[in-house]
């Protein structure tokens, strides 16, 4: 395979020697210039290893080596590509069948060394054809040598490459095309190279700058999450998990700045019970709904599990009961432990009925002390009043008496 820079060489040379297929293309950016379109030969492209698609597993296996994927390695492009056709498998199917009945119908997007930013899935399968499925679709496989595409100018920087590539995909595509995740990362991926919430918001195609800003913190809470668990850099563990980490945000961020309203005196050392017993369950893939229902509580509101001290520390007990006599050491164990009325459910429902209880009786306490200032209210006004009598004056106090007492037996 050849280097970036024998592929930089043979490119400057299809740019200056050979005729475009097509002029006049534009870019997102740099809207006043116009770009030829070359047939390149396959063999001088190397996928993105900063593809957005397939970001989080590329992340994923070089920390799990121990080590950062090459392009100027056979084996590595090899890898890149296989991640690509892997990737939504149903998708390439429809893809790579239309491929070889109408050929390429969308151009992509090169650096001048060879990179592909635009049209990787495009070129993988193209290139699939060349290496023998055309014959499956009853075409030749030299109907798929080449890969049309602008060639980008060496002036194009990596920053402005990578707003391209943002604006190509991801502002243009539907973004559930894309994993949720990938979404998350390409919002750091920017703001590392310089770009401020205004700029990724218009390049994503977001609601406002105020989201992106809450994507940036989210992703925050994720990596922090996959190091709580001894899982840095490992992406693909939080599939399926986005809710989680939207949920319990807010909640995280209360304790924090000391808004969460509890109804007891916690500590520092609580909220970190609290957020490791959150991630436990996470890492278990506990059902959404139910982990913030009931587990969490709802980002606005102060409820959960952690509310009341005496619920709290008996589920903490219990839940850290479960993890030690279970020992997980994979991530099929930690699904074990949160399936469907598996353990952690088990100890979640038990805290509920507690918590319930809890509650009912907090809500009685709060109804007589309402019913008692109205009570009270009442006899100021009747006092002053030459109609009641005083036998009626005697027996509002009485009844004053005996709410205030209920009241104090259920403060």
């Amino acid at each position: 395979m050849m280097t970036r820079e024998e592929a930089k060489v043979k490119l400057a040379e299809i740019k200056r020697n050979k005729k475009p297929i097509k002029k006049g293309a534009t870019l997102p950016i740099r809207p006043k210039e116009t770009f030829d379109v070359f047939a390149v030969p396959l063999d001088y492209l190397v996928p993105n290893v900063n593809n957005d698609r397939i970001t989080w597993k590329i992340r994923e296996y070089e920390a799990e080596n121990h080590t950062k994927l090459d392009i100027d390695k056979d084996e590595d492009v090899e890898f890149l590509y296989s991640l690509i056709e892997k990737d939504n498998e149903n998708a390439n199917k429809h893809t790579i069948a239309d491929l070889a009945k109408h050929g390429q119908q969308v151009d992509g997007v090169i650096t001048n060394t060879g990179i592909i930013i635009d049209g990787n899935r495009r070129a993988t399968l193209i290139r699939k054809l060349f290496n023998g499925e055309a014959q499956k679709y009853k075409k030749s496989v030299e109907d798929f040598r080449t890969f049309n595409a602008i060639i980008l100018d060496e002036d194009i920087d990596e920053k402005e490459i990578m707003a391209l590539e943002t604006l190509l995909q991801i502002g243009a595509d539907k973004k559930c095309d894309y994993n949720r995740i990938c979404l998350y990362i390409k919002v750091d991926n920017l703001l590392r190279v310089g770009y401020g919430y205004d700029q990724i918001q218009q390049y994503m195609n977001a609601k406002s700058p105020k989201d992106v800003e809450e994507m940036a913190n989210v992703y925050k809470l994720m990596t922090q999450y996959l190091k709580a668990i001894g899982k840095p850099n490992h992406f693909t563990l939080l599939d399926g998990l986005e809710d989680h980490f939207l949920n319990i945000k807010t909640v995280f961020q209360r304790m924090d700045n000391k808004t969460y309203d509890a109804n007891w005196n916690y500590k520092e050392s609580d909220v970190a019970e609290f957020k490791s017993m959150c991630f436990d369950y996470m890492r278990s893939k506990f059902e959404g709904k139910k982990f913030r229902d009931k587990l969490v509580g709802k980002p606005n509101k102060t409820d959960g599990v952690f509310i009341e001290e005496s619920v709290w520390k008996d589920f903490l007990e219990h839940h850290n009961s479960i993890i030690e006599s279970n020992n997980p050491e994979n991530e099929d164990d930690w699904k074990l432990l949160g399936k469907k009325d598996g353990q952690l459910e088990q100890n979640l429902n038990d805290a509920e009925t507690k918590l319930s209880s809890y509650k009912r009786d907090k809500d009685i306490s709060y109804l007589i002390k309402y019913i008692r200032i109205k009570v009270d209210t009442l006899e100021e006004l009747l006092e002053k009043s030459p109609e009641v009598s005083e036998e009626d004056i005697k027996n509002l106090k009485e009844l004053s008496s005996d709410i205030y007492k209920l009241t104090k037996e259920y403060e």
